[in-house]
């Protein structure tokens, strides 16, 4: 009852309330206001600046640097397995940041693209088509708050096991800080150090969750398209002319799924594409510090990264393959139709809007390659050569031998 309560965006309305898309992106456009890279509200407007300006110095630009810069100052002092955990979030870190540039460059075209479902809203007449949003809208909630749960969860296991270790997590520079000089500024870069990766991770399941909480409503909406498509002619008591107003309107429907897709085109490819790039690496060093250096917390905490580096492409890698496919079926669903018998006109109109419809839907990662399963699994594959080349450079052997006077 308490989430229910206070999240009821993640339920299932009844078949009787109007159907709301946009409320699949509720929770989701909350958190990116309180990334602070929208417009401040009036009534707390240095408020907003100074929040906005301490997560995002702390985690969009000055981490990336802290981790580079703690690789020149104290490379010497780093046991294999805590070069390997910083160097795998340094890299995600990089990607990160990039990818909340991105979003905050093009962010009002989330308002654009809620009030284009809210279009879509409009063509809703049957309780079956509102079911599917309703379900639609709840399941998208609920992934948003499992990718907080997994995003979250490995910073505070990472933070945890470097508290056991009596070591920052990552050990990243802060000018005038030195943790090795005493306790309070051991816990103090602790501290900025989980206050660092918290932000960086609530920034990720943003820029990360987002294109999986905009489509989900819009497959529901395809899939009731494809409905109102398959029945076109069917009704015995319509004029030729209202036929043909149907299907004008359907057209007029389709240019509404595809202006939805172009919105959100230019920010998806960006930040897929950075996330693409990185992803092999990422997860390369992680199954070296898994298998070779990690301790027990540090597996746990490097599993736990590993299901997040997995969450940022996977998913709605996946995602595209279906919508792909929901976009293919449109045409399918209009040749399905009773357009044998109709006028001339009409057939004429439909054979033009049958050669639209079978132009599938698709997302480009930087306009370089298609967003699909395939490619997914092709950047992840890169993983296993780095890991191979690592292994027959011995290069986890000489690391470990450079730790040995460390560990004296």
């Amino acid at each position: 009852m308490f989430f229910r309560k206070y999240f009821p965006s993640m339920y299932v309305a009844e078949d009787s309330e109007p159907a709301r898309a946009r409320n699949a992106t509720a929770y989701l456009l909350r958190c990116v206001f309180l990334m602070g890279i929208r417009t401040p509200p009036e009534r707390f407007f240095v408020v907003y600046c100074l929040w906005s300006f301490a997560l995002n110095l702390c985690s969009t630009f000055y981490q990336p640097i802290g981790f580079m810069t703690g690789y020149i100052s104290h490379l010497s002092e780093f046991t294999p397995g805590e070069f390997l955990t910083s160097l795998q979030v340094a890299f995600n870190a990089w990607s990160c940041s990039t990818k909340v540039v991105i979003v905050w460059i093009l962010v009002k075209r989330f308002d654009v693209a809620t009030s284009i479902l809210d279009e879509l809203d409009t063509m809703i007449t049957q309780p079956r088509e509102r079911n599917r949003v309703h379900r639609a809208v709840a399941i998208s909630n609920r992934i948003f708050f499992f990718f907080m749960t997994v995003y979250i969860g490995y910073a505070t296991s990472t933070f945890i096991s470097a508290i056991i270790m009596g070591r920052p997590p990552y050990q990243n520079y802060y000018p005038w800080l030195d943790w090795r000089a005493s306790k309070w500024q051991y816990w103090l870069q602790t501290g900025l150090e989980y206050f660092a990766m918290l932000g960086a991770c609530y920034q990720d399941v943003c820029v990360d969750c987002y294109p999986i909480n905009f489509v989900l409503p819009l497959r529901a909406h395809m899939a009731n398209f494809a409905d109102r498509l398959r029945n076109l002619g069917n009704d015995p008591n319509e004029t030729p002319d209202e036929r043909y107003d149907k299907l004008v309107q359907c057209i007029k429907d389709h240019k509404v799924v595809l202006r939805f897709c172009d919105t959100l085109r230019p920010m998806i490819g960006g930040t897929i594409f950075v996330q693409l790039l990185v992803v092999g690496l990422v997860m390369g060093f992680t199954l070296i510090n898994i298998v070779k250096f990690a301790d027990f917390g540090s597996r746990v905490a490097a599993l736990s990264f590993m299901s997040a580096v997995l969450l940022e492409t996977t998913p709605f890698c996946t995602l595209c393959n279906y919508l792909t496919d929901d976009s293919l079926r449109l045409a399918d669903a209009l040749f399905e139709s009773n357009w044998i018998d109709q006028e001339k006109r009409y057939k004429k109109t439909l054979t033009h809007f049958l050669h639209n419809l079978q132009k599938p839907i698709v997302f480009m990662a930087g306009n370089v390659f298609t967003i699909s399963v395939a490619t997914n699994l092709t950047a992840s594959k890169f993983s296993f050569s780095v890991f191979t080349l690592v292994q027959n450079m011995d290069v986890a052997e000489k690391l470990a031998k450079l730790s040995k006077p460390h560990d004296d």
